[in-house]
């Protein structure tokens, strides 16, 4: 492909990926990709000597959208250059030194968030907007959503005329998770990214939804100003911000060049110990005077610098992709790929999830693959590099026949599986591996080795048979592995563990969809196992954290019986849910709206939880109470209508009994 052929191409595709990232929020490849791609451009424009008509090089991310008011930036809110290691950190002070003379230069070297920027701008002491990045010069008013976020002052102390604050605003990664499976519940479109969400949550319409989710963030940036703004640099800005209640970041340093790597390093190293993501550090010239002088370039600051760490995406190349069975009877296809280290993990094996991921990947043996781990935790496939396929790759061969016991398999829905239930060895140990965990039945001594044996001896065909064992004392004896005090102990165990909790024999059973928190609130509920297993789908719906398919999956759960639940059950002494003091809440629907000044939502809703009740999302006749902070919305009217009680922050402490 010719030279400028290969420039219209990238340029069209940078775009692109422009308006994905900046406008959409919804980017379809990661920054390392991304940054791959611009500097290719880069490097053909340099070696055409020639610089192209309204060049990506250029542009700092993409026009607003046009659902918000929009407003121009007093200072422009621009990108940064990156570099990549300490070579061509050098090179960028070499730069810096030939601007401002030869003289120590002392830099701040923070983060690199991976979430959303936004600038706040303060008349008088008092927010009066707050406004996204935009395309560098113009962003979107988003100011009524930022005064959900709980570490915004909406005033400040000691203030000038007017000043533009700027931070990162994202999700950490436990409350990403929590959002992804309350949106799973109810059968949305989850997020690709805590990034994604944090844009999609940012700019959302509705700020009900906006105030609903923990979006948190961390100032770290000066924009425009007045003149009697008389901080000289960066140290001195950090310290104003946290005198005025700003929420900034504990791994922002300062030092001359001999000590950026280390602290840069420093900020690498606790990555994977992070709750949030970070893809690079910032390093900045500290002194503001210098900054003035040194100025900028098309889209970009000369004094400061991304330095971006080594990419957390690597390419693979696919052995197999073949398939294993759950103890819910679903076959889970899996690519095992050449071993590759990815944040300090060797990664070779990568779940596929579901027949129409696996149809959307179009993914064969021998296949290329870019591999990524999401959150730097779990295994991820991101694309198939088709564009390198070399003619020796073959089909996956998708199997008609369980893996593990030769059933005749089935499609339900996404899923293939296997309805052989405790007939199939591999469900058969699934399902008592989860039954004798910790949070489930919690019986010790029966690892997955030991499960193994007994499940091949046939001595546990079913759950009930763990508390027939017995019989088999004299047989144990003679195996190996199975000494005496270790037969005693797991004995003992069994016989302990026969008298559990409704919500934890709830969770042991394995119903899919229904975790921890689901089985409390079905214990909680129904108060006996007796009134959970005659249940219908019409009673399960009428429980507000219930939806459509937890209810379906239970009911058929209980209909279909995979474990034998009625001989279970002869063995064990289930104990009923009794109300206690602690529990005064008992089956109470709560919702909470607003913001509040001494707990977050998510701790409210623990709190709730922990006194028996249920956090609702929505409001409906069926509500017990609305807990009401500020800049309440649309529930408190709904609320209102319905003649729900309310209750205020300040009865909130005797409300909760806390």
């Amino acid at each position: 492909m010719a030279p400028e052929e290969e420039i219209n191409k990238l340029k069209a595709e940078l775009e692109r990926h422009n308006k994905l990232y900046h406008q959409d929020d919804n980017p379809e490849i990661s920054d390392a990709e991304y940054d791959a791609l611009y500097q290719r451009f880069k490097d053909l424009e340099a070696k055409q000597n020639k610089k192209e008509k309204l060049s990506p090089t250029d542009k700092v991310g993409a026009k607003p959208a046009r659902n918000f008011e929009k407003h121009d930036h007093i200072k422009p809110m621009l990108s940064l250059n990156n570099v990549f290691n300490e070579e061509e950190f050098e090179k960028f002070e070499e730069r810096v030194l030939k601007r401002v003379g030869n003289q120590e230069i002392i830099y701040s070297i923070e983060p690199k968030f991976d979430g959303i920027g936004v600038s706040l701008t303060y008349e008088k002491g008092k927010l009066s907007k707050a406004v996204t990045r935009g395309d560098g010069i113009t962003g979107e008013v988003i100011t009524e959503n930022v005064k959900t976020i709980k570490h915004i002052p909406l005033t400040l102390k000691d203030y000038p005329e007017v000043i533009e604050i700027r931070g990162e605003v994202f999700f950490r990664l436990k409350h990403f998770k929590n959002i992804n499976e309350e949106i799973e519940s109810k059968n949305g479109k989850k997020f690709l990214s805590p990034r994604n969400a944090a844009a999609g949550t940012l700019r959302n319409l509705d700020i009900e939804v906006v105030a609903s989710r923990p979006l948190d963030v961390f100032f770290y940036g000066l924009g425009g100003h007045s003149s009697d703004f008389t901080k000289r640099n960066q140290k001195d800005f950090l310290n104003f911000l946290k005198e005025n209640n700003f929420s900034t970041n504990e791994f922002t340093n300062f030092s001359n060049k001999s000590g950026v790597k280390d602290h840069v390093d420093k900020i690498l190293s606790s990555r994977e110990d992070l709750d949030y993501e970070i893809d690079g550090a910032v390093v900045k010239v500290d002194d503001f005077s210098k900054q003035e002088k040194l100025g900028f370039v098309s889209k970009a600051p000369r004094w400061a610098v991304a330095w971006k760490f080594p990419a957390t995406e690597k390419v693979s190349k696919v052995k197999k992709v073949l398939f294993s069975v759950g103890r819910t009877g679903v076959i889970t296809p899996f690519a095992t790929i050449e071993p590759v280290l990815i944040a300090g993990a060797n990664i070779s094996n990568i779940s596929l999830h579901n027949m129409d991921e696996l149809k959307r990947l179009e993914i064969m043996d021998n296949d290329s693959v870019l591999v990524r781990r999401a959150g730097d935790v779990i295994p991820q496939l991101v694309k198939v590099n088709k564009e390198l396929r070399s003619g020796d790759e073959t089909p996956v061969k998708i199997p008609d026949k369980c893996p593990s016991c030769e059933s005749e398999l089935f499609l339900d829905g996404p899923f293939l599986k296997c309805g052989a239930g405790m007939k199939c060895k591999k469900q058969l140990f699934g399902f008592f591996e989860h039954f004798v965990s910790r949070k489930a039945m919690n019986i010790e001594g029966l690892g997955y080795k030991i499960n193994k044996t007994l499940i091949n001896l046939g001595y546990m065909k079913s759950a009930a048979d763990l508390f027939r064992l017995k019989k088999y004392e004299s047989e144990l004896k003679g195996l190996e592995g199975f000494g005496e005090k270790s037969i005693e102990n797991l004995f003992q165990s069994i016989e302990s563990s026969r008298e559990p909790s409704l919500a934890m024999f709830i969770y042991s059973l394995g119903i899919p969809e229904v975790g921890e928190t689901t089985a409390s609130s079905l214990a909680r509920y129904f108060k006996t196992f007796s009134n959970f297993k005659n249940t219908n789908l019409d009673e399960l719906l009428q429980m507000d954290n219930i939806g459509d398919i937890v209810a379906q999956k239970i009911i058929n759960f209980l209909s279909t019986d995979p474990i034998g639940i009625d001989d279970l059950v002869n063995e064990l002494s289930i104990k009923d849910f009794i109300v206690t003091e602690d529990s005064h809440l008992d089956n109470k629907k709560i919702v909470i709206t607003g913001t509040f000044e001494e707990y977050s939502r998510e701790e409210l809703k623990d709190i709730i939880k922990d006194k028996g009740g249920i956090p609702s999302s929505s409001v409906s006749s069926k509500t017990n109470y609305l807990i009401c902070g500020e800049n309440p919305g649309s529930k408190l009217r709904k609320a209102e209508e319905f003649g729900i009680e309310l209750v205020k922050e300040e009865n909130l402490k005797e409300f909760l009994k806390i």
